[in-house]
């Protein structure tokens, strides 16, 4: 009994799932770590939410749009050079029907010049995984 309602769950919640196809990242900043992690957290979130990722005829399209990428210095050495930032990242998605906006703001610093842009990473990082969650509520309630 328990197998037949195992599989018939598994029926219900594969019928009434929807098919998104998640277009390339439309990014006038040309970072092209931006445009991969957002394109994996995108998979990640329509995957997780209880749908699937293919493009074929008859899916829901989805344009990622990097509305706003930001560094906003804030910090100062005592040499006068700059130790630390706030990045803001918008994201939007656009779907045909409309488009929802989602933003945040994270704090990274650069304590030496030989990290490069890693810290940088990790400040998008930390970004897209507090959007997912956003991400993961919309699929969710949306479709």
């Amino acid at each position: 009994m328990s197998r037949v309602l195992i599989i018939y769950l598994s029926f219900v919640s594969l019928t009434f799932s929807a098919v998104f196809c998640i277009k390339p990242v439309e990014n006038p900043y040309r970072d092209p770590y931006i445009n991969y992690r957002l394109q994996k957290n995108l998979e990640d979130a329509v995957l997780e939410s209880g749908h699937k990722v293919s493009c074929k005829e008859h899916t829901f399209t989805i344009v990622p749009i990097i509305k706003e990428l930001k560094e906003t210095p804030v910090g100062y050495t005592s040499y006068q050079r700059v130790s630390a930032y706030n990045l803001t990242l918008s994201v939007a998605l656009k779907d045909g029907k409309e488009e929802k906006d989602f933003s945040f703001t994270v704090t990274y610093s650069l304590p030496t010049g030989s990290l490069g842009d890693l810290p940088r990473r990790k400040a998008i990082d930390n970004i897209l995984d507090i959007i997912y969650i956003e991400f993961v509520q919309y699929f969710k309630r949306r479709y």
